[in-house]
């Protein structure tokens, strides 16, 4: 009878313990400013969860790491989480460098990945056979369509045709470098550069003097929040004539819209403030009251909806079994603050969520981020020239 008595007991503390899940994020390094953007969106998803009931009935518990935008450091951190920590799902992930660097880790402990971040198609081809990978961001080649379309539009307005590309070395800047370039050329534009730079090096000098050689019309370049100022500053100081300068880093440095420098500048997001959805303003109410003011940065609210969309499926599989939980993911569409997301294949792996269809160009206008294109969504026409 003790025995029995034993075994129940055991059984009821199992059944009450929290669920854990585990944040692989940047908080330093290169991508410090989307990993903060992110612990926010997360910790605001979480005092949301626990106050509606938890996650199976117990406050759920997030136990995050700082992959500290290194993947030598994002490896030991991510095996701590699923080790030491015990964590029964893993969400976050920004950098493509830090995600690939874990997938080998994620596979041997068949770890259950709902992974916010990481745009490289080196990803998608390590994660393509493995079946606990949700994918929430674009990858890199649904951003491209997004870029390019915006370019189409103003080579057909303003003329624009001469394209220099700057991109920094690691999966994130590199990968599929080849096709872009094709892809431009069969757009009609002439890519006139294509120069690597070191993310975080600060050092564009050997890359600006190449430009200076060449007529740009648009200067295209793909790095870090890091890389932003020291870039366009420098570009400023060596007088580069451009038409515009066009960036992709997953965010931006905070105040860089306070600077002059970045008057015109024009860049990609998932998500403003100002969309009009129910979800997207229910997400602004919430972040204001937690955290005093609103963020332009979409990993905040992508940061959120990835906790939020996981808690809600482990709830309605009420199990935290993998492959329950996975069978619900994948058969649930979700109302959250970027739109619907559901999962669907990509190219290679088969539960992928956004497919850049909310992409929205913007320009960095009077200390604002405008939204210039597609035109139905524009509050005011492209700035071209830059000032």
């Amino acid at each position: 009878m003790k025995k029995i008595a034993m075994l129940t007991l055991l059984t009821l503390v199992s059944s009450a313990s929290a669920v854990k899940v585990g944040a692989l994020i940047p908080l330093s390094g290169a991508s410090s400013v989307s990993g903060q953007a992110q612990k926010n969106g997360l910790l605001l998803a979480v005092d949301e969860i626990n106050k509606a009931g938890g996650v199976l009935g117990q406050p759920i518990e997030l136990i995050i790491e700082d992959d500290q935008s290194n993947p030598a450091k994002a490896v030991p951190a991510f095996t701590k989480l699923v080790t030491v920590d015990r964590v029964d799902f893993m969400v976050g992930g920004l950098g493509s460098s830090t995600t690939l660097a874990i997938t080998g880790a994620a596979k041997q402990y068949n770890t259950f990945m709902a992974w916010s971040g990481a745009a490289s198609p080196l990803v998608e081809d390590a994660m393509k056979d493995y079946p606990y990978f949700f994918h929430y961001h674009p990858w890199a080649y649904y951003n491209f369509e997004a870029i390019l379309a915006f370019f189409k539009n103003l080579k057909g307005n303003k003329k624009a045709k001469n394209i220099a590309i700057a991109y920094e070395d690691g999966p994130f800047g590199s990968t599929g470098l080849q096709d872009t370039v094709a892809a431009f050329k069969k757009a009609g534009f002439n890519v006139v550069l294509t120069e690597a730079f070191k993310a975080g090096s600060g050092n564009f000098a050997p890359l600006i003097n190449k430009a200076k050689t060449q007529k740009v019309d648009i200067f295209y370049w793909i790095g870090y929040d890091v890389d932003a100022l020291p870039l366009v500053q420098q570009m400023k100081e060596s007088n580069l004539d451009v038409g515009l300068v066009y960036g992709a880093p997953p965010s931006w440095p905070i105040g860089f819209e306070k600077n002059k420098l970045s008057q015109g500048v024009a860049s990609l997001t998932m998500w403003t403030p100002e969309l009009p959805s129910t979800a997207s303003k229910n997400f602004v109410k919430a972040y204001k009251a937690k955290y005093g003011s609103i963020t332009d940065e979409y990993f905040a609210p992508l940061a959120y909806l990835n906790l939020k969309t996981l808690a809600e499926a482990i709830n309605k599989a009420g199990s935290t079994n993998k492959d329950k939980v996975a069978e619900v993911m994948a058969k649930t569409t979700f109302d959250t603050p970027l739109g619907k997301l559901s999962f669907t294949p990509s190219q290679k792996i088969k539960y992928q969520g956004f497919k850049g269809s909310n992409w929205v160009t913007f320009q960095f206008r009077d200390e604002k981020r405008i939204p210039i294109f597609p035109l139905k969504v524009a509050k005011k026409t492209v700035l071209y020239p830059m000032p």
